[in-house]
């Protein structure tokens, strides 16, 4: 290790958290691109509202399915070629997007490959990237740092792209947004760097006298290898349950306040406001779980979220105001993302921790898809919207138990757990 860079001011750790806010960008301009301008796309397409919500539909399948292939791609390849050749496809099919799609059919295989591209760019990746590069104990605070990119790029498209959309059109709206995507990959690909050593330092935060373990030479995802580990389907249960709530506070807030009398501004400010009290939330549990065990802060912020979602539902109706104060707070309690990101890493030893990160999130497809499905049959079945936000509470409930029960990272455990599955 070279010494002078050790002692440098500033670790490079921190410019490689930048590059990891920069992919934030990327995937928000893959996720939000379709659902901003699903009017105007709709209506240019001749399309009904099932034909429209299927082209979300299949970007969700693919964005959140593909996950497992590019954590493989991470173990093998190294996560900067991840990030970047996924950065890449997500770019420049979102510009195809704009230039060719005029039917259904050439939107549904288009949109599939920036879902595609999308999956390479969150959680199957950067787990693996903020683990090489920081000490446990600092990776909570990295990860609070990134994630903050994807809330404020969406706030920032949702008022910019409609306005960008109808000056020139939902196409040319497109190619520039896929170009921005392109352009952000660039620089991602131009800081990012796999691990420490290859700019001769430790990782961030390496206590005194304390040797980190040396990253294999050759990165090799061994999927048999992880899905023996007991800890893959442990976390995979929880993250299952954890995406049903996460998708009913993302799905319904919105309509739940325009069925009990908002207007549709009034039920979009309370979108806005679930997602800022987002970002304070991800300053509060990120760093607090690199001095917990993080497997505590998930519980905590996952009750926090369940207690005044239940509260939510049971002041449902009742003023404006105190309904934005719930959200509010639940959003708050859903700023625990990072965490969950940087338990990925930690349970995970390194040759295969981007198989295992990646795995995780396809599994968690099965949370996203039947999670909305069944909260809006919960909510028709009691007459109310405030029945699926009781349906997630109870969700998030059981998630945070399961949390609870992972196996601590103090006592060294995690390697016990994972060698009685084989």
């Amino acid at each position: 290790m070279n010494p002078n860079a050790q002692k440098a001011a500033i670790h490079y750790g921190w410019a490689v958290v930048f590059g990891g806010l920069l992919t934030q960008i990327v995937l928000m301009v893959g996720v939000q691109f379709v659902p901003i301008q699903l009017a105007m796309i709709a209506d240019s397409l001749q399309l009904n509202n099932a034909s429209a919500g299927t082209i979300i539909s299949v970007f969700g399948l693919f964005y959140a399915g593909c996950s497992f292939v590019w954590g493989y791609c991470t173990d093998k390849f190294g996560a900067r070629i991840a990030l970047s050749l996924a950065g890449l496809i997500l770019g420049i099919f979102v510009i195809i997007f704009g230039l060719t799609a005029n039917t259904l059919t050439k939107a549904l295989v288009i949109i599939a490959i920036v879902g595609f591209g999308a999956a390479g760019v969150y959680s199957a990746v950067l787990p693996k990237l903020i683990g090489a590069w920081f000490h446990p104990s600092k990776r909570g605070r990295a990860m609070s740092l990134i994630t903050p990119g994807g809330v404020l790029t969406g706030a920032v498209l949702g008022i910019v792209l409609p306005r960008l959309a109808n000056a020139y059109g939902w196409q040319t709206a497109s190619v520039i947004l896929g170009c921005v995507a392109i352009f952000c990959t660039l620089l991602v690909f131009l800081i990012v760097r796999n691990n420490p050593a290859e700019k001769g330092l430790s990782p961030y935060g390496v206590p005194e006298g304390e040797k980190m373990p040396a990253a294999p030479t050759q990165e090799k995802g061994q999927f048999g290898k992880v899905l023996k580990m007991k800890i893959t389907w442990h976390l995979g249960l929880m993250f299952i349950f954890w995406q049903v709530a996460f998708m009913v506070g993302t799905g319904f807030t919105a309509k739940a306040f325009v069925a009990a009398g908002a207007t549709a501004v009034q039920g979009g400010l309370a979108v806005t406001v679930y997602n800022l009290c987002q970002l304070v939330g991800q300053q509060i549990w990120g760093p607090m779980s690199d001095r917990l065990e993080r497997k505590s802060v998930i519980s905590i912020a996952a009750v926090f979220w369940a207690v005044f979602t239940a509260a939510f539902v049971l002041l449902y109706g009742s003023s404006l105001n105190t309904m934005y104060i719930m959200v509010g707070l639940m959003g708050i309690g859903m700023g625990m993302v990072p965490v969950i990101l940087a338990s990925f890493s930690d349970y995970y030893p390194t040759e295969v921790r981007g198989t295992g990160a990646g795995t995780i999130s396809t599994l968690g497809l099965v949370g996203r898809f039947f999670g909305p499905m069944i909260a809006g049959i919960v909510a028709d079945s009691v007459g109310s919207l405030a029945g699926a936000f009781g349906f997630g509470a109870a969700c998030m409930f059981i998630a945070a138990a399961i949390a609870f029960t992972l196996p601590s990272l103090k006592t060294g455990l995690v390697a016990n757990y994972n060698r009685a599955a084989k």
